[in-house]
């Protein structure tokens, strides 16, 4: 009988879930006046804090589950971007040079995060505040990318280096063509 009830009660608790999700959404949007396309896949919905109207994704572009994207520093994610679960962008930092307190005092460093157009970026993914990643970028999953990542660079690690390149004459051909999936 226990294990009927928890049934039931994890059926209507995920539904509950599932409506928060879209109503978070529906906000986002609301605060953004653009499409934010949404990937269920697994637990964690979407959050964007912060100065969520410096929040800009391309219409051909989604996120997916497990997303924390911080705005206040000016986010900006370009077309036919894919990601993985888990990604988290910060576009602000702590003021750690404060000559007040340690670690930090209460000053928020803002720094733009721009993200190019045709980027795949694994899971669990975090982006530092004053990435600009360019056109093609394949991040590996469980990377932390800093510094600005030049078009078509493969990357992965902690902190995330470049392994090596996409062919960009293909790139750019098939980009050029506009076969996007």
């Amino acid at each position: 009988m226990k294990n009927v009830i928890y049934k039931i009660l994890f059926k209507i608790f995920n539904k509950i879930n599932k409506f928060k999700i879209i109503v978070r959404i529906k906000y986002y949007e609301s605060v953004t006046n653009q499409k934010i396309n949404y990937v269920a896949q697994g637990e964690g919905g979407l959050v964007l804090s912060g100065d969520v109207a410096k929040f800009r994704i391309a219409e051909t572009s989604h996120l997916k589950s497990g997303t924390f994207i911080e705005c206040s520093g000016g986010v900006v994610i370009g077309d036919y971007f894919h990601t993985g679960r888990g990604l988290t962008i910060f576009s602000t930092n702590h003021n750690y040079k404060s000559e007040k307190c340690i670690p930090y005092d209460n000053v928020s460093i803002e720094r733009k995060v721009i993200i190019g157009n045709a980027v795949w970026i694994g899971a669990n993914v975090t982006i530092a505040p004053g990435v600009s990643i360019g056109n093609g970028v394949i991040v590996s999953s469980g990377s932390v990318v800093f510094g600005d990542i030049p078009d078509c660079a493969i990357i992965r690690g902690n902190p995330a280096e470049i392994i090596k390149y996409r062919d960009k004459e293909i790139f750019y051909s098939l980009y050029s063509a506009g076969n996007f999936q």
